[in-house]
């Protein structure tokens, strides 16, 4: 993705990262300890947990009080899902004062040692920052099969940008780094689908919104515990679902940008 240069600007304080979690006790600790031996000021966790069966929760709360109240938890009782859980998590980092939101899975997937990076993209004037597997210096798992390798980028760097005609390498990387201010204007409809097509749609609207987005390499390594959310079933609901995205924000423009509420858009506003 080519991307113009852009002032440098002040970093904001406060950084939250919001992990949706559904039985992650074992990759809690582990990311909590990876995010804070970065020693990034001022750097906080919110847990989503979605009713977690396996007490990932009550694990999260017990480790809060080992990093001196740095871990907050947020116990979903609602409706399931991924798209839902980032949604409430969004609101209540910026109730507790964030001004950049993170964006993590709690699998350790995406790596905490390549946050400080993301935010350096961020301080030179993006909107946000997306952790991208198929930029330069950026790639996944080595024991991934050539078939699952070509399906990723494929869909990644040829379907996705191609039809949504959006310059980004890496629509469905769940790995951002947000100015608050810039994600709570996106006006977000409420997303019922049950898969990741929400990265999709949420890094579209920001682009019809007019958001700097930029892209910063990772390195994607399969989970090393726990059992993944992802299917075959799910991944085929959402490249179909993209054509959906295409047709529901085809009148979208920056015009409809309303600072300041994660809220449902309009229909009228985008029919």
């Amino acid at each position: 993705m080519s991307e113009a240069p852009l002032p440098e600007t002040e970093m904001p304080t406060q950084i939250m990262v919001v992990s949706p979690t559904y039985n992650e006790r074992e990759n809690v600790p582990r990311l909590a300890a990876g995010l804070f031996a970065l020693d990034i000021p001022n750097l906080r966790l919110l847990i989503v947990d979605d009713n977690s069966p396996d007490g990932t929760a009550d694990v999260a709360e017990q480790l809060s009080a080992q990093y001196g109240g740095r871990i907050h938890v947020l116990r979903r009782t609602g409706p399931k899902g991924f798209a839902v859980s980032y949604l409430d998590g969004f609101q209540e980092a910026a109730r507790l004062g964030a001004d950049v939101i993170v964006q993590m899975d709690a699998d350790l997937s995406h790596q905490p040692k390549h946050l400080p990076e993301m935010l350096a993209k961020l301080r030179q004037g993006y909107d946000v920052v997306i952790g991208s597997r198929y930029v330069p210096g950026g790639g996944v798992d080595v024991n991934w099969s050539p078939y699952r390798k070509f399906l990723s980028a494929w869909a990644n760097r040829v379907y996705t940008p191609t039809l949504l005609r959006m310059p980004i390498s890496d629509a469905t990387s769940g790995y951002r780094a947000w100015r608050t201010d810039a994600l709570l204007s996106l006006n977000v409809e409420t997303i019922h689908a049950n898969g990741y097509v929400f990265l999709v749609e949420l890094i579209y609207v920001a682009y019809k919104l007019g958001c700097r987005i930029g892209e910063s390499p990772i390195y994607f390594p399969d989970r090393q515990h726990g059992d993944s959310k992802m299917s075959s079933r799910i991944a085929l609901e959402a490249a179909l679902r993209v054509w959906q995205i295409l047709w529901r924000y085809r009148h979208l423009t920056p015009a409809h940008r309303k600072p300041g509420n994660l809220a449902p858009v309009e229909q009228d506003a985008i029919r």
